[in-house]
């Protein structure tokens, strides 16, 4: 993408992108990062009459356009599931405390992305309409202060799909509620074997979700974040949509992408990680259904049984405490 400030007033800056697709935008961004107008001569006015492709296009446009006003200016005009210099220092906090620091501020999130396991008692009641394998997420915001450590972190949050399919939130406590958060944790069900690894886990999504960054402004991510696994929600919807063919299937582990791969091992190094990739390639077996697959890897399934990574733990603390005692 060609992209360069070309106006400026009281109000924010207008931004001249050119798309990966050739078609030139004009795009003002408030300071705050709110879209205050924008034209582009190459697709129809209306979304409801742009290709899903097109409209993509457009709304990379209008990330790329933040992102430069980033870059070139004091401003910081990102929302919180997108905000680059946040997400990056929350992601080093995080990675920089001890385990025991770290289950001080993030055991409840813990319990809850394991809401499902039937000996974990979730800190926040689900609805009663959610079941395992529904759509949930559960929304945690995170900020830093002066020195870029955590000062403090919001209840959970919860994200879902009502009764008509609706996207929906339930907020709960926030101890700055008008403040923006320095970054938003999207976590979801997920088996984790440890506090310890959960935080591992944790600094792994922040760094799906700056994958998810740049890859929503139509840029190539660095090296670092060249990732597979669930970020950004947002983007992973897209990722997920058949119907938009300019992006690859990044927010799956098993997904087969030059230059990305899966780096969270689920605290069992080299194993956790090929287990995972195998399990879902063929749908845990080869007469599942891939679409269950992922659900049956964190979880126990219905019918009592242990998940696959469930029991890989369990054979290899079975297998550590034979050599203990040999």
């Amino acid at each position: 993408m060609n992209v360069k400030i070309i106006d400026k007033d009281n109000r924010g800056i207008g931004v001249s992108v050119t798309d990966n697709n050739d078609v030139e935008h004009t795009v003002a961004v408030g300071f705050d990062g709110d879209i205050q107008g924008h034209s582009q001569d190459g697709y129809a006015d209306q979304p409801k009459n742009r290709t899903p492709d097109e409209n993509e296009h457009v709304s990379q446009a209008r990330r790329r356009a933040r992102y430069h006003v980033y870059q070139e200016t004091e401003y910081v005009p990102f929302p919180p599931e997108e905000n680059l210099p946040g997400v990056k220092k929350v992601k080093q906090a995080i990675e920089d405390l001890s385990v025991e620091e770290f289950e001080s501020y993030f055991s409840d999130a813990y319990d809850q992305v394991l809401a499902f396991h039937p000996n974990v008692e979730p800190p926040v009641e689900l609805p009663a309409s959610i079941s395992n394998g529904d759509y949930i997420l559960y929304l945690i915001d995170v900020y830093l202060d002066d020195n870029d450590e955590i000062e403090a972190v919001s209840d959970i949050h919860l994200q879902y799909l009502d009764e008509n399919g609706d996207k929906t939130q339930d907020w709960n406590d926030d101890p700055f509620p008008e403040c923006q958060p320095d970054a938003r944790l999207q976590l979801f069900g997920k088996y984790v074997p440890s506090m310890e690894v959960f935080q591992e886990f944790v600094v792994y999504h922040l760094r799906c979700q700056l994958r998810d960054v740049y890859i929503g402004a139509g840029i190539e991510p660095p090296e670092e974040y060249r990732v597979l696994g669930r970020g950004n929600d947002e983007l992973t919807g897209r990722y997920h949509n058949e119907e938009i063919t300019i992006y690859d299937d990044y927010h799956l582990e098993e997904a087969d992408i030059p230059g990305y791969e899966l780096e969270f091992d689920y605290g069992f190094g080299e194993l956790g990680k090929q287990s995972v990739i195998n399990a879902k390639r063929k749908g845990i077996s080869a007469d599942a259904d891939p679409e269950d697959a992922d659900s049956r890897l964190a979880n126990p399934s219905q019918d009592g049984e242990e998940g696959l990574l469930e029991t890989i733990s369990a054979m290899l603390r079975g297998s550590n405490a034979d050599e203990t005692e040999t």
